[in-house]
């Protein structure tokens, strides 16, 4: 059985997506997971005034919150041409302290393949359909880490940690601007611009490696922020070999239960079983 590896990688790209917005926090003592509540026990924070204070924000509002909804949508000439326009990605998440203490369930709709992405227990489980035979591929994170063709999403997923995406970023930020306020839904949100050069970003970070980051353009990240401090939007736009991208992503379902668990042993493949090419 072969699956072609730019596919596996396609999958797998969808958890980098994540990178570029989500941040993975650690889960306080005494703060159970999906505690509806945890939203309301969050003070308002004060205006940001630069990204690391921005990331330290979010992050400890996410401490509170554990999980969340996410929703992904692409557009601009790259994805166009990639065929990602008319894609759709939609994710439960349910943050930990590293990205192997981290659990998600993700679907993606992707130029013309429908795609189940499930991590837990720093394993992800990649379905495709007929095109893995209706099975799960697994793949671990060290396997991922170890393989060339995953090396770099490996390090971009790492970056889920706001802290460390920050930290990864800080040298990267040409401007930091805190726009004003913007209405998403029913929440009065902070809106925040951030201007990046791909070039001082660390490898990974943002979803961009030192193989991508000569072909990238000037970035620019758009953060829209509850007043407790959550991330209700993340969009990305950049220009790659004179193509726009954007990733757009929503949030919400703060701190709502998740049930998120691994395929069925009789569903699982290994990754390393398939013909690669």
């Amino acid at each position: 059985m072969r699956v072609p590896q730019k596919t596996v990688a396609l999958a797998s790209a969808g958890l980098v997506a994540l990178s570029l917005s989500a941040c993975g926090t650690e889960k306080p003592a005494g703060s159970p997971a999906g505690d509806a509540g945890a939203q309301a026990e969050v003070a308002e924070v004060a205006t940001a005034a630069d990204l690391t204070e921005l990331a330290t924000q979010m992050q400890a509002a996410q401490e509170k919150a554990s999980t969340s909804h996410l929703e992904l949508t692409y557009a601009g000439e790259l994805a166009d041409a990639a065929g990602m326009s008319e894609s759709t990605t939609s994710a439960d998440l349910s943050y930990g302290a590293t990205l192997e203490e981290s659990s998600m369930h993700m679907s993606m709709a992707v130029m013309g393949t429908d795609m189940d992405i499930v991590l837990v227990d720093g394993t992800i489980y990649l379905s495709m359909g007929e095109m893995t035979q209706g099975k799960y591929l697994s793949l671990t994170m060290e396997e991922m880490a170890d393989d060339p063709a995953m090396a770099g999403t490996f390090d971009s997923m790492e970056s889920m940690d706001a802290a460390a995406q920050a930290e990864a970023m800080a040298d990267a930020v040409t401007s930091f601007e805190h726009t004003g306020t913007e209405r998403v839904g029913d929440l009065e949100t902070e809106v925040y611009s951030v201007t990046l050069d791909p070039a001082k970003i660390e490898n990974g970070a943002a979803g961009v490696d030192a193989s991508t980051a000569a072909q990238v353009g000037e970035m620019t990240v758009v953060y829209k922020v509850a007043p407790e401090g959550l991330p209700v939007q993340a969009d990305i736009t950049m220009e790659v070999a004179g193509q726009e991208m954007v990733v757009e992503s929503s949030f919400s379902r703060w701190g709502e239960p998740v049930d998120i668990t691994a395929p069925a042993d009789d569903e699982v493949v290994p990754y390393k079983e398939f013909g690669q090419g």
